[in-house]
C-alpha cells in the first residue's frame, strides 16, 4: 500500500489572512466613522450649550429727558366791546333872553297870549278829543244782524191766468201701466220765471220725472213778495201721474 503525506495547504492559509486583514481594515473604518460622528455630536453640543447659557443681549433703555413746564393760564377770549350807538350831539337851543331864561314857567303862557292876538281859539276841539278817546276805549256794544225776514207771500202757480199746460203722459209709461207722483223744487225769479227745476221726490220711473221737469221748466208764476216788492223764492211743485181705469 502506498502512503501519501498530507501536505500542508499554503494557499488557503494566505486566502484566512487577507480576508482577516480586510475585515480588520473594514472594522477600524467603522470605528473611525463613529468616532467623527461622536466628535461632531460633542462640537454641536458645545456649541449649542454656549449659545443657551450666554444671556440674551437685553437693549438698553432708552432714557427720556422729562422737563416740567410752568403752567400758564389760558388767555381769556377779548370781549367784543358793544358797539354803542353813535350819539348825535343835540341841537343848540336858540338863545333866550335874560327875562325869558329867567321866568321859563311863565313863557308857555307868553306864547299863547300873542297866539290868541291873532286868532280866536275855543276849547270845543279839545272837548271833541277827549270825547273821541273815550269813545275808542269805551267797547261798542254790536247788535246781532237780524236775520231775513221770510217773504210775506209764496210763489204761485196754480192760477187760471197763468195757462200752465199739464204735463203730458209718456206713451211708453202708458203701456207699461207707469203711475207715480212726482215733487220738484222750483226757483221762481222775481219776474215769476223758473230758473231751475230739480226733481225733489221722484215717482219711481225715470221717464214720469222727466216729462214733469220739461213740462214745469216753462211755466210761469207768481213770484213771492216781501214788503210788497218781488223777490226770487223757490217752491215745490207735485205732479201726479195716473192712468184712467
Amino acid at each position: 500500500m502506498g502512503c501519501h503525506a498530507v501536505q500542508p495547504r499554503h494557499g488557503g492559509e494566505q486566502v484566512d489572512g487577507v480576508h482577516m486583514e480586510g475585515m480588520a481594515g473594514a472594522e477600524r473604518s467603522r470605528v473611525g466613522v463613529w468616532l467623527v460622528v461622536l466628535l461632531l455630536h460633542g462640537v454641536l453640543g458645545g456649541w449649542l450649550a454656549r449659545q443657551t447659557l450666554q444671556p440674551a443681549a437685553t437693549p438698553l433703555p432708552t432714557s427720556i429727558a422729562v422737563q416740567l413746564l410752568p403752567t400758564v393760564a389760558p388767555e381769556a377770549p377779548a370781549q367784543a366791546r358793544p358797539v354803542s350807538p353813535t350819539r348825535q350831539p343835540p341841537r343848540p337851543l336858540p338863545a333866550l333872553s335874560r327875562h325869558a331864561a329867567a321866568r321859563p314857567a311863565r313863557a308857555p303862557a307868553v306864547l299863547a297870549a300873542t297866539h290868541a292876538a291873532g286868532t280866536t281859539t275855543t276849547t270845543a276841539p279839545a272837548q271833541a278829543t277827549a270825547s273821541s278817546a273815550d269813545t275808542r276805549v269805551q267797547p261798542v256794544s254790536a247788535e246781532p244782524a237780524q236775520p231775513p225776514q221770510p217773504p210775506s207771500s209764496e210763489p204761485g202757480f196754480a192760477a187760471d191766468y197763468l195757462h200752465n199746460p199739464a204735463p203730458g203722459y209718456p206713451p211708453a209709461s202708458r203701456r207699461n201701466g207707469e203711475e207715480g207722483r212726482v215733487l220738484l223744487r222750483v226757483r221762481v225769479s222775481a219776474a215769476g220765471l223758473a230758473e231751475a227745476v230739480e226733481v225733489y221726490h221722484g215717482s219711481g220711473f225715470s221717464r214720469l220725472d222727466e216729462a214733469a221737469r220739461e213740462v214745469v221748466a216753462g211755466w210761469r208764476f207768481i213770484p213771492a213778495r216781501r214788503g210788497g216788492s218781488a223777490i226770487a223764492s223757490s217752491v215745490i211743485v207735485p205732479i201726479t201721474f195716473r192712468l184712467g181705469h
